[in-house]
């Protein structure tokens, strides 16, 4: 099977599944700019997955730009609050095994990035993928969100979530792929940086199954997936980042089609960065709104 058959018989399997949508108001996470809901949505194999979404106040009937935003390997995230306080309709979600999600689907003795990596169709990252876009599927129809203006932007795994979400939903019309980790494993499957010496002690540890492993992964790879973006993206990378570091990240940004921009920071690590967080807002602007 290649790889475009792999994904697009995954979301058929995905959408053959109601979405059973439950919300709930959250005071603890509203504010005077926006209000948020606690919300649970039932993603691929049935699993359940959970996140916050939050509305402008004083919206009325108007429909707004939608944005997705999913968390990095730790699976915490907070909900990025300059977007709701500007006019964005914002889903904090968290795909299984992370943050709120981990009460209904956890991982018990492998990390995320060897969880079944000898099986594309087991892999962790296959649900995952999905319940990014099941998240896409909740934006798209809620009233306060304008189907056509769907976004992302999210950092770190995040940002692999957010090149590969783009990749396989073109309802994503604008894409943030912040210090983007889950890619180029060809590369990353040597570093010694976390989170990907994972891979690396995995192979050291068990040598006959790299070979099967570095096939299922060519599935998940953005590398192999950017091919298909169709919205605009932005991306960044610092030079003094040891666990995104660009020689991953510029081969992944090199295959994507699209309008599309790298911003390089010389001195920044792998943290955030508030000229990026300006050009991000920009760019979600410019295309969104």
């Amino acid at each position: 099977m290649d790889i475009k058959t792999f994904w697009e018989t995954t979301k058929k399997e995905l959408s053959n599944i109601p979405i059973n949508a439950s919300i709930k108001e959250n005071p603890e996470k509203s504010n005077r700019e926006y209000t948020t809901y606690d919300i649970e949505l039932t993603s691929f194999n049935n699993d359940l997955i959970a996140g916050w979404y939050s509305v402008p106040n004083h919206v009325g009937n108007q429909k707004l730009p939608g944005i997705l935003a999913v968390p990095g390997y730790g699976g915490i995230k907070e909900i990025p609050t300059i977007l709701p306080s500007t006019g964005f309709v914002v889903l904090t979600l968290f795909p299984r095994a992370q943050g709120l999600s981990e009460k209904y689907w956890k991982l018990e003795t492998t990390t995320k990035l060897t969880h079944h990596i000898d099986d594309k169709s087991k892999y962790y990252y296959r649900g995952a993928y999905m319940d990014c876009i099941r998240g896409i599927d909740f934006l798209s129809e809620q009233s306060d969100v304008d189907a056509n203006k769907i976004g992302m932007w999210s950092r770190s795994q995040g940002g692999g979530f957010t090149l590969a979400a783009a990749s396989l939903d073109d309802r994503i019309k604008a894409a943030v792929a912040e210090e983007p980790f889950l890619c180029h494993y060809e590369l990353s499957k040597t570093l010694d940086s976390r989170p990907y010496v994972e891979l690396k002690e995995y192979f050291e540890n068990n040598p006959s199954q790299e070979a099967k492993s570095m096939e299922t992964l060519k599935y998940f790879d953005p590398i192999n997936l950017v091919q298909w973006i169709t919205c605009p993206t932005l991306v960044n990378a610092g030079l003094k980042d040891p666990v995104c570091p660009l020689e991953t990240i510029q081969p992944v940004f090199n295959n994507i089609p699209t309008i599309k921009s790298l911003l390089v920071y010389p001195e920044l690590p792998h943290s955030p960065c508030a000229d990026f967080n300006k050009q991000a807002l920009n760019w979600l602007n410019t295309h969104l709104t």
